[in-house]
């Protein structure tokens, strides 16, 4: 019974998908072919960021929709980024999304099937935040930030002096002893929160998310940019194209808020 809800929600999302929705998927499926093609080789590891790419970009779409079968390929995906940022030392992102983002993939499901709309489309109705929420929201956000980057100004190079410690013979390409200046620190800081809470509203059906979605995907692209791995050019494909999704959220997540 379960095994057949979960088929229908995907079949039905993706049959209704519009020419916009197809088109951002041809895109990620055609610079997966590219970056097989440039890089000249058909790796384990660049298949595998070829799939986490795809899978991803199914994921947000659906989610642009308003489909809760975002949620079935928001957790295929996540277990498989997670495996990307640990070999690729991202430990922070590696992290949040195996205690964070994982568990409320499962989360969202749930509370996404309580708002589903009667009309067989597999979306559901979606809402804008009071301004109080707002406030709330902004203020976790500020106290998040300026906690956790003064946990990491003043702990910070004893904790990874004590995962040194541990692990004598990982690199740690991420978390070094010490941030390159104060701005580096504090936008670590401000991604993390950021994702955490975004990811938490997003639960809730909150228009809202997508605005922070936007600056997110922004961020992540500067961040995964820097770096010259197997993974680096499908992570920055994958976080190119959530960031025209993005926008095209917010345009969708409006319109579903007023039927």
């Amino acid at each position: 019974m379960f095994k057949n809800r979960y088929y229908q929600v995907v079949k039905q999302s993706l049959i209704t998908l519009n020419f916009f929705e197809v088109a951002l998927l041809l895109a990620i499926m055609s610079l997966a072919v590219i970056s097989f093609v440039v890089k000249g080789e058909f790796s384990v590891q660049n298949c595998i960021s070829a799939v986490s790419a795809i899978l991803g970009v199914f994921c947000v779409v659906l989610g642009a929709k308003g489909s809760i079968a975002n949620w079935i390929f928001g957790l295929v995906e996540g277990f498989i980024h997670v495996y990307i940022c640990f070999v690729t030392h991202i430990y922070g992102d590696f992290l949040q999304r195996l205690f964070w983002n994982i568990p409320l993939q499962v989360y969202g499901w749930k509370f996404w099937s309580k708002r589903e709309r009667n009309d067989n489309s597999t979306t559901i109705h979606t809402r804008y935040m009071t301004w109080r929420y707002r406030f709330y929201t902004f203020l976790s956000i500020a106290l998040g930030t300026l906690a956790l980057g003064l946990f990491l100004k003043m702990f910070g190079p004893w904790l990874i002096g004590v995962l040194h410690n541990i692990l004598p013979d990982m690199q740690f390409l991420t978390l070094k002893q010490d941030y390159d200046g104060d701005a580096q620190l504090w936008l670590d800081s401000l991604t993390t929160v950021l994702s955490i809470v975004t990811t938490y509203i997003s639960t809730k059906a909150y228009v809202e998310q997508w605005y922070f979605w936007l600056i997110i995907n922004i961020l992540y692209i500067f961040m995964w940019g820097m770096g010259d791995t197997e993974f680096t050019f499908m992570v920055v494909a994958k976080y190119s194209v959530y960031l025209i999704n993005s926008f095209y959220g917010i345009y969708m997540w409006h319109k579903l808020s007023k039927n």
